[in-house]
């Protein structure tokens, strides 16, 4: 990075700049404020190291400067004279981080280590949303290995008729590399038809498949065409397979074995043509164990699986990602994202993954009002200072507060009905399915 070092006593200024040079940087040492704003009239700088008090002009006028140069420099201020007030006042300002004397040098090397990453994650974000739109519609976004092996598993299993399962946690893209495996398979220029197997109600789910006839059952007015015809020779993508009904699976187990399809009142099969692409945010194997996905069914889907990483296994793609949103947020290219807030974001859980990124975004956008940089406040609710209040207390949180409550309660209808997951299931008035997921997320 190009550094400029605004310091007055001049042995410490130049026993720091010796040891950022070290670090690799080029760094420009000044002893005045009043010569550091003339410097930076000349020339930009990618990071400016000031003391606060200085002859000339005082280290707030430089930062303020800095500040404003294009692009604005990340700035760190040093004082021996810390007060609160000073400390507000260079936060306020931009600052990057504030020190005070004395300081081992080892804090100021952290500090510009940290700054350069940031910055080279920035230069990326700026890079990627110079480029074009199409881009980012054309392929699953992201450079880290794991999404190039994800690509390389997903152009190779593309390839063929075998049905395809995909698996990977909530919101980690299964639609979009659905998407990414028809544009790249020889099915390309036909359909593909999405299901969303847990939307449909189950009583409507076989008669939406595979179409009706008139007078099938009530409201049967005229012949209705299912999903499965629409297909043709294209792709039948089953999103959230794990939500499909026991019964729906026994009757689709049929359109995989026999290649056919049975409409609701006919006697008449009509032949599937198409591929299946199913997938799957549950471990399809636990739930074939507890009796609630046929085996038949899971080893007819399984015979091409593909795996999506969950995003906290790719944050290298974070920048790359961002800044995709950022284009769809905001279309004008109004807002901006600084390094430290980039910083911010690499640190959360992400635990909704890319989806919760994507929202993130827009909830920034929407959120920053007249801002043109967005802070970690505006992508994550709550912010540092909540987080920080939460953690220093033992208050519970909301969520581990309903998972006690909901293991009570669990327990408590296991013991009402001797163990026999049927009854309590009735007694807490939901599903056998939802009983077992939640035992299982309890760890009962």
């Amino acid at each position: 990075m190009e550094i400029l070092l605004v310091e007055d006593e001049k042995s410490l200024a130049i026993t720091l700049a010796d040891q950022l040079e070290e670090l690799g940087h080029q760094v420009m040492v000044l002893y005045r404020g009043d010569a550091a704003l003339a410097a930076m009239s000349e020339q930009n700088f990618d990071l400016v190291v000031t003391d606060c008090r200085l002859p000339g002009a005082d280290g707030i006028e430089a930062l303020e400067r800095a500040r404003l140069l294009d692009p604005p420099a990340d700035v760190v201020v040093m004082t021996g004279y810390a007060t609160v007030d000073q400390a507000v006042d260079a936060m306020r300002g931009g600052a990057f981080s504030y020190l005070q004397k004395p300081f081992p040098i080892a804090a100021l090397e952290s500090l510009v280590t940290k700054i350069d990453e940031l910055r080279s994650m920035r230069r990326e974000l700026e890079q990627l949303r110079a480029q074009s739109s199409d881009l980012y519609h054309d392929r699953l976004v992201g450079s880290s290995a794991s999404m190039t092996r994800l690509r390389s598993r997903l152009e190779k299993v593309a390839a063929g008729d075998a049905p395809v399962l995909l698996v990977g946690e909530s919101g980690t893209g299964k639609g979009l590399a659905a998407k990414f495996l028809h544009c790249n398979s020889d099915l390309a220029s036909e359909v593909m038809v999405p299901v969303a197997c847990g939307a449909i109600p189950a009583n409507l789910l076989e008669g939406e498949l595979y179409g009706y006839r008139k007078g099938a059952f009530t409201g049967a007015e005229e012949d209705r065409s299912g999903l499965l015809a629409h297909v043709g020779g294209g792709i039948l993508f089953l999103d959230d397979v794990d939500d499909l009904p026991l019964a729906a699976q026994a009757s689709f187990l049929r359109v995989l074995q026999e290649r056919e399809f049975m409409p609701l009142g006919s006697s008449k099969p009509q032949p599937f043509l198409g591929r299946i692409v199913a997938a799957s945010k549950q471990d399809l194997v636990e739930l074939v164990r507890a009796g609630l996905f046929r085996e038949d069914l899971y080893y007819r889907l399984e015979v091409l699986t593909v795996e999506l990483p969950p995003l906290r296994e790719h944050l290298d793609d974070l920048p790359e990602l961002v800044a995709h949103f950022l284009q769809d947020a905001d279309p004008l290219g109004k807002r901006d994202v600084p390094t430290a807030t980039l910083g911010a974001l690499r640190d959360h859980d992400w635990p909704g993954n890319v989806r919760e990124l994507e929202n993130s975004v827009k909830r920034a956008v929407a959120l920053c009002g007249r801002a043109k940089l967005l802070r970690r406040e505006h992508f994550l609710p709550g912010g540092p200072l909540a987080a920080t209040v939460i953690r220093r207390t033992d208050m519970p949180s909301l969520g581990e507060t309903v998972r006690l409550a909901e293991r009570e309660a669990i327990r408590a209808a296991l013991a009402a009905s001797n163990g026999k997951r049927v009854e309590a299931a009735e007694i807490l008035g939901i599903s056998r399915k939802a009983l077992w997921q939640k035992s299982r997320e309890l760890g009962l």
